[in-house]
Formats: structure tokens, C-alpha cells, sequence
């Protein structure tokens, strides 16, 4: 298996985990907080809830079949265009991700639990398929749009190694969320979320890269300089170690001026999101 395939299956299996377990955590919020009421409204809860998880899901493989089809009837710069447009819109939605997780890290699902609560005793059961739909499917439309903008920058796609490797990460979201179930702990939360950033952090750099690869050779950005040095002989962003690390990170053997602007712009804006919120000073 080459570095390309391997990397490949860890950025499709790492995407598929990370959104499987959040719409997995949301799910089971709102599973447990509607079971609360009693037996009578179980049976619809439940029934209700996987109504919206399958609308959700149907939401997704739409948008998958869509954005699927779109590419196929494109060829040329306008094909390479609507990639590198997908691309940097995963990768934005990456960082935006990470910012969310951050402001959330201290809160809790207080809001959804409420909302939950208050559509079953309410009778409101169309508004409670609404919240597991509109979870599964944010959910499944930010899997698709990373798996294309990724898919997009691998010069080889095998169907193999998308099925094989979406399985693998569902395998891991349910072996994760069972584990978070049967030990929800605080640090245990804490972890897998600093687990999630990193990755996507890392796998938006990588996309990063890809957009402003595409754009020079497009003709609409110009590198600015020539290499300004050659690592190549230490990593090799080629082959091996160095090309897993390249399509993961955006790691470049022989930059040129523009690459290493704006990926420094990237990493740039990841780290304010761990800046230490700003404080009014007191009075006095």
C-alpha cells in the first residue's frame, strides 16, 4: 500500500469518526433526555428520533449524489476550480469547527437536553425528528464536503479504500461513544476534544495547501519566489514519510514565498482560538 492510500484511509476514517461520534453524542442526548417522561412516550420518542436520523442521512447521500454529479459534468480548469472551491471550503469549515469546540468545551448540552424535554411533553414529536434530523444531517453534509475537498487533492481514488476506511471510522465513532457512554467523565470529554482539534487542525492545513497549490497552477496566484530552500534530501516531500506528511499537513520540501505565507496565515488563525479570552480589567 502506498503512502497515498495510507494516508488517504487515515483522513477519510479520521473524518468519518470525528462527525459519526458528534451525531452519535447528539442522538444519544436526545434519546435519554426523552425517555425520561416515561414509558407511554418511549416507543413514539424512539420512533420519531430515527425518523429524523434517516432524513438526515438521506440529506447527506443527496448532497454526496449531487456534488458527485456536478464534478462528473465538469472537466477541464472548471473542474480543478470547483475542487479547489470545495477544498477551501472544508478547510474554512475546519477551523470554524475547531473554534466552536473550544467555546464549547466548558458549556454543556444543557440547551439540547431543554429543547428535547420540552418537545416530548409538549407532543411535539415532528419538532424532536426536526433536532436528530438537522444533527445527523449537518453532520453528514460537513462529512461530505471534507471527504470531497480531500478526495479532490488525492491524484488516485479507489472505491475500496473509501468504503473500507468510512467503515473503519464508523467502527471507531461507535467504539468511542460506547466508551464515552460507559465512562462519561470529564476528562474523558475533554480529551477526545482536544483529540478533534488537533486532527482537524492538521487535516485543514493540508487542504490549505492543496487550495494554494491548485490556485499557482491555475495561472491565478504566482509563488512569488523561487524554492527558497531544498529539504528534500532529509524528508522527501515525494515519497514515504515525507509524502504522507505533505498531503496531511501541507509539509513542502522546496517552498516557495506564497506557500509559506499562507500557511503561516492558516496556523496563524488556528492558534486564536487558544488564545486566553480577553478580560475587562477591574475597576480600582
Amino acid at each position: 500500500m502506498s503512502a497515498n492510500l495510507y494516508l488517504q484511509s487515515f483522513e477519510i476514517a479520521s473524518v468519518v469518526w470525528r462527525e459519526t461520534f458528534e451525531a452519535l453524542l447528539v442522538v444519544g442526548i436526545l434519546l435519554t433526555w426523552s425517555l425520561r417522561e416515561g414509558p407511554s412516550a418511549q416507543r413514539t420518542a424512539v420512533g420519531w428520533i430515527a425518523a429524523g436520523v434517516a432524513s438526515g442521512i438521506l440529506f447527506a447521500a443527496a448532497l454526496a449524489l449531487i456534488m458527485s454529479r456536478a464534478s462528473a459534468l465538469l472537466d477541464g480548469d472548471a473542474g480543478e476550480i470547483l475542487q479547489m472551491i470545495m477544498a477551501s471550503l472544508a478547510s474554512v469549515l475546519m477551523l470554524r469547527m475547531v473554534f466552536w469546540m473550544r467555546r464549547m468545551e466548558q458549556g454543556d448540552t444543557g440547551g439540547l437536553r431543554n429543547e428535547a424535554l420540552g418537545h416530548v411533553r409538549a407532543g411535539n414529536w415532528l419538532g424532536l425528528a426536526s433536532l436528530a434530523a438537522l444533527a445527523v444531517a449537518r453532520e453528514g453534509a460537513e462529512t461530505v464536503i471534507f471527504l470531497y475537498g480531500m478526495l479532490s487533492a488525492s491524484e488516485g481514488r479507489q472505491t475500496g479504500i473509501v468504503v473500507v476506511s468510512g467503515a473503519i471510522g464508523l467502527v471507531l465513532a461507535a467504539g468511542t461513544f460506547w466508551a464515552f457512554r460507559a465512562g462519561a467523565a470529564m476528562a474523558s470529554k475533554k480529551v477526545l476534544s482536544r483529540i478533534s482539534q488537533a486532527l482537524l487542525i492538521i487535516l485543514g492545513s493540508g487542504l490549505a495547501m492543496t487550495v494554494i497549490d491548485k490556485s499557482i497552477s491555475l495561472g491565478n496566484l504566482t509563488p512569488l519566489t523561487a524554492p527558497l530552500w531544498d529539504l528534500s534530501w532529509l524528508l522527501d516531500d515525494g515519497r514515504g514519510a515525507g509524502a504522507f506528511l505533505a498531503g496531511l499537513a501541507g509539509y513542502r520540501a522546496r517552498p516557495e514565498l506564497l506557500p509559506l505565507l499562507g500557511i503561516g496565515a492558516y496556523w496563524l488563525t488556528a492558534s486564536l482560538a487558544y488564545m486566553p479570552p480577553l478580560r475587562e480589567k477591574a475597576p480600582a
